[in-house]
């Protein structure tokens, strides 16, 4: 907001001023050209805009690191019908998120529930393209008598988690996304009766 609070004050003291000293057609072109670059423009520009608290919000796990504790096969869930389940593979992540301590004014605080797992080919960018190769149908978060389930809270620092995922025959190689954030790397394999263990970073 502050953003586009001194964009808007800038406009507004650039179009005095150019009304001020500028020669009439001086001002009626710029004018013009405004329309004009608004007309060409205004979606990239509003796009923009759009993703700065998402980038702002994304930046607490930049750069942050995935320790995987373990990866098992896992039945399908109760509560997942048959429709929706079809050809998936479900397995269950012990996984420990760990964001990279940051001083300053910036967000702090990163929600579980906000993560996602895509492929190693995905693009910060591109946020739409791949959500669907492997869902986090569920997530539970360490507590003081083992895990719980998530309630959508903030948390801040190192966060063990617990996710049910429902991957594609295909996925294979992921990695994590945090808004406009990509990092760590998880291996599903083959069958749901292999498992994996590891330190995986970004």
């Amino acid at each position: 907001m502050k953003i586009i609070g001194a964009l808007l004050l800038i406009l507004v003291a650039s179009a005095v001023l150019a009304f001020r000293f500028l020669p009439w057609q001086a001002v009626v072109g710029g004018i013009v050209l405004l329309i004009l670059a608004g007309y060409f423009f205004s979606g990239r520009i509003l796009e923009a805009l759009f993703k700065i608290p998402f980038r702002a919000k994304g930046a607490v796990l930049r750069r942050a690191t995935a320790e995987i504790h373990s990866l098992t096969g896992a039945a399908k869930p109760e509560d997942i019908d048959n429709e929706e389940g079809a050809n998936r593979r479900y397995f269950v992540l012990d996984v420990t998120i760990k964001p990279i301590a940051r001083s300053g004014s910036g967000f702090q605080l990163w929600e579980p529930g906000e993560l996602q797992l895509v492929g190693l080919d995905a693009k910060a960018e591109d946020t739409d393209a791949d959500g669907d190769l492997c869902e986090i149908k569920r997530i539970e978060i360490e507590g003081e008598g083992g895990f719980v389930p998530d309630e959508g809270m903030k948390y801040g620092g190192p966060q063990r988690l617990r996710l049910t995922l429902a991957a594609t025959p295909e996925a294979r190689q992921l990695q994590f996304r945090y808004y406009f954030e990509l990092f760590g790397s998880v291996s599903l394999p083959e069958s749901q009766t292999t498992g994996a263990r590891g330190l995986l970073t970004a």
